[in-house]
């Protein structure tokens, strides 16, 4: 192993990689752009939505009407942003009609007599419209209608008992309550209780959570090991052996051994100054962003010499810089979605979460981001990251025969 040359190697391609526009822009322009897209639509809080409501309610004389609920429904507000922009429809058909074509989200009518039923004691209809052709937006249009109504009736169910309990206080002889061995807080509590068995309290807890930024940032971290590395490495390589590099190195003082151990320092170095480039980007721009702690930049490594493996081993099958390119591509872009880097674990098929928790890559990223984002202990990582680095060198003694196979075949 003869040092120099492998200084003069991992020189060389620093220089020649600022002459390669398209090097430069995967390299180094796209994680920028991609923390800034990404950062700019996730990474501030999600103001309160107003939902736009159309209503179809009758007019009624009752001491308490839909015209009541409308007004409620108008006056509510989250954080002072409005929640329901009420539209009044003069029938159910027109109301649906607005439903389909987008113009509102939600449809919400009153049966007829519904305020003499309220305000007599009796049940009452509502009926809900929403649109279900997008599941997301159904989930969070229904969640927030159902949501006011929920509440609106537990308010009206602790009225109408209030009102019970008021004519039983005045109607009932003290004597009949004596005899039972009940108090009239008693009858209250088991009032209570029948109309609302259960009292569910919220409550929150600060537990270990990462913000839109760092979760982007880690993902771009994911795609530089996953996409930049193996492309820079297995089309590095196919050059040097179209140009005569690796043909004149191997009749040379110097091993076609130095060329690889060069050409694979110098890509792990042009990839973690592009990872430096973007934290700090991050940081700058939006206040947030991950520090890789000793083991988090291990991981990072062992994922890169994995990259870096794979990018060699396809290179020297298919001997074609576009071959190559058109092969990583095809790998590479699915497992943006399917190995978690692009898309959280959590929001995967089933069928994919396997390849988030075994393939190498997707679980180098994994275990980055419990050991930085969620403060796992080094000890739940440490296992991990031997397996990895097996994986890694049963795929780097792979990578290394294929490209002795392709030397012999120059010399």
């Amino acid at each position: 192993m003869k040092l120099r040359v492998i200084k003069g190697i991992i020189l060389k391609d620093l220089r020649e990689i600022r002459r390669e526009k398209m090097a430069l822009f995967w390299i180094f322009i796209f994680p920028i752009m991609w923390i800034t897209l990404f950062g700019s639509i996730w990474g501030g809080e999600s103001p309160p939505i107003t939902l736009k409501v159309g209503v179809v309610y009758y007019n009624e004389s009752s001491p308490f009407t839909a015209y009541d609920v409308v007004g409620i429904m108008k006056n509510v507000t989250l954080e002072g942003v409005p929640l329901f922009k009420v539209s009044e429809f003069k029938n159910e058909s027109g109301a649906i009609e607005s439903l389909k074509s987008g113009r509102v989200d939600a449809v919400v009518v009153f049966s007829k007599g519904f305020g003499a039923n309220v305000s007599g004691g009796r049940q009452a209809k509502i009926y809900m419209y929403f649109d279900k052709t997008d599941p997301q937006d159904y989930q969070i249009t229904s969640g927030i209608v159902k949501g006011f109504f929920s509440e609106f009736e537990k308010e009206m169910k602790k009225r109408s008992l209030e009102m019970q309990f008021k004519y039983m206080e005045a109607y009932i002889p003290k004597e009949i309550i004596e005899r039972h061995n009940l108090t009239v807080e008693q009858i209250r509590e088991y009032m209570l209780a029948s109309a609302e068995p259960l009292v569910i309290e919220e409550k929150t807890v600060e537990g270990e959570t990462a913000t839109p930024i760092q979760f982007y940032v880690t993902s771009f971290i994911g795609i530089q090991f996953l996409f930049a590395t193996m492309l820079t490495i297995g089309n590095g390589t196919l050059e040097e052996i179209e140009k005569g590099t690796l043909r004149r190195i191997a009749a040379s003082p110097a091993t076609a051994w130095d060329f690889l151990l060069g050409k694979m320092l110098s890509t792990f170095f042009i990839i973690m100054i592009s990872i430096v480039i973007g934290i700090f980007y991050s940081r700058l721009v939006f206040g947030e962003t991950i520090y890789p702690s000793f083991l988090g930049w291990s991981l990072i490594f062992i994922a890169s010499l994995f990259s870096m493996s794979l990018g060699l081993s396809i290179a020297m099958l298919t001997r074609s810089i576009k071959s190559t390119t058109a092969i990583v591509n095809f790998i590479s872009m699915p497992l943006l979605f399917l190995a978690g880097i692009v898309l959280p674990e959590s929001v995967l098929p089933s069928w994919a979460k396997p390849i988030v928790n075994y393939f190498p890559l997707g679980r180098a990223l994994k275990d980055l981001r419990l050991l930085e984002l969620y403060n796992r202990p080094a000890s739940e990582i440490i296992p991990d990251l031997i397996w990895l680095s097996l994986i890694t060198l049963g795929a780097l003694t792979i990578a290394v025969l294929l490209y002795n196979w392709v030397v012999k075949r120059l010399e």
